[in-house]
């Protein structure tokens, strides 16, 4: 019985062990809700700060990838300053191709004014070829 008994307490365990089976609490990852018809919004790793495509001007002008990438940076922001917001995009600036490790992708240049603390910044990113090739997959 004591065999079942921790297997079953390994099961429940799962994704909360470590290497050496220390409890290290649950995974903290980004999400982001894309949902037809909703604006887009993107939750930091921990869950305190939600930024909505709707808080960020002239974000109609990226592609989807771009604008997930963007507003997972913004909400990092806003975790770090909760005076952050609202956002105002003042140019893109997309580069050619070129290889990072092995991965073709496209560098994005993303100069964002923060109106709310009236601060001007850019947002550097990476869009993979796999990413756009499923970005036009989704449009079609």
């Amino acid at each position: 019985m004591t065999g079942r008994k921790e297997q079953i307490d390994r099961e429940e365990r799962g994704k909360l062990t470590g290497r050496r089976g220390q409890i290290m609490g649950r995974k903290a990852t980004n999400e982001i809700k894309d949902e037809p018809g909703e604006p887009m919004t993107a939750r930091s790793k921990m869950g305190e700060a939600v930024v909505s495509e709707l808080e960020v001007k002239g974000i109609e002008n990226l592609t989807p990838t771009e604008k997930k990438h963007l507003l997972l940076q913004l909400s990092r922001d806003k975790v770090k300053d909760s005076s952050a917001g609202p956002w105002e995009i003042v140019d893109v600036f997309r580069e050619n191709w070129r290889t990072i490790k092995a991965t073709l992708a496209q560098p994005v240049e993303i100069d964002v004014r923060d109106v709310g603390r009236d601060a001007l910044f850019r947002v550097s990113l990476d869009v993979t070829q796999l990413e756009r090739e499923l970005e036009t997959q989704e449009l079609k």
